[in-house]
């Protein structure tokens, strides 16, 4: 079976519980219009390509369940929209980078990252090893506050989402073509390379 186009009529790719191999293409980062990027559930293997960073406009990012390893990219900690991260159950190492929404997520984003260190994984220790009851109920509240001013974050980037991203696809021609462009370039090198695998 010879892979020829993909209809690309959408701002979201799902291709959770797959199993796709491989590393996932730099050219990833060529989708500026995406907001929504789930690929958990497959095998991808190698780094998390940096030029993730350059979605300006991504809400949700599911990377779970592969085997993605190396440092969690910089570049992540600017992406100011995003309101849901999940990289658990993966390989990746080191210290998870500080920046404006990193740092808002749970601890459950990282789980079974064994080679994973920073907050929220080490604040969540020092809070079960320490014994003051005073100083638990100052990090739980101004956790608290932090979620609240950010959970609104999002919500406004969706609506002004809305009408600068969503509006000139729907009104110009000459954008649909150029973004369709890409989606299908990236589509086609994944699903290429899986048909590649399972006739070998």
């Amino acid at each position: 079976m010879e892979f020829l186009k993909v209809l690309t009529i959408f701002t979201s790719i799902d291709f959770s519980c797959n199993n796709f191999q491989g590393e996932i293409p730099k050219d990833i980062g060529d989708l500026k219009l995406l907001y929504v990027l789930n690929l958990s559930g497959n095998g991808f293997t190698g780094r998390i390509p940096s030029s993730i960073g350059q979605l300006r406009q991504l809400e949700s990012l599911d990377l779970s369940q592969n085997k993605l390893s190396g440092e969690i990219p910089a570049q992540l900690a600017s992406l100011n929209f995003l309101s849901v991260l999940n990289l658990s159950f993966n390989q990746l190492v080191g210290r998870i980078p500080t920046g404006n929404q990193l740092q808002t997520f749970s601890e459950n984003s990282y789980l079974g990252n064994r080679g994973l260190c920073g907050f929220p994984l080490n604040e969540s220790f020092k809070a079960e090893d320490a014994t003051p009851s005073t100083s638990d109920g100052r990090h739980s509240s101004s956790r608290k506050e932090i979620k609240w001013e950010y959970n609104i974050a999002p919500e406004i980037g969706f609506v002004t989402g809305l009408g600068i991203v969503i509006w000139p696809l729907v009104l110009s021609r000459r954008w649909r073509r150029c973004y369709y462009k890409h989606v299908d370039r990236i589509l086609s090198r994944i699903l290429n390379h899986q048909n590649k695998r399972r006739a070998s």
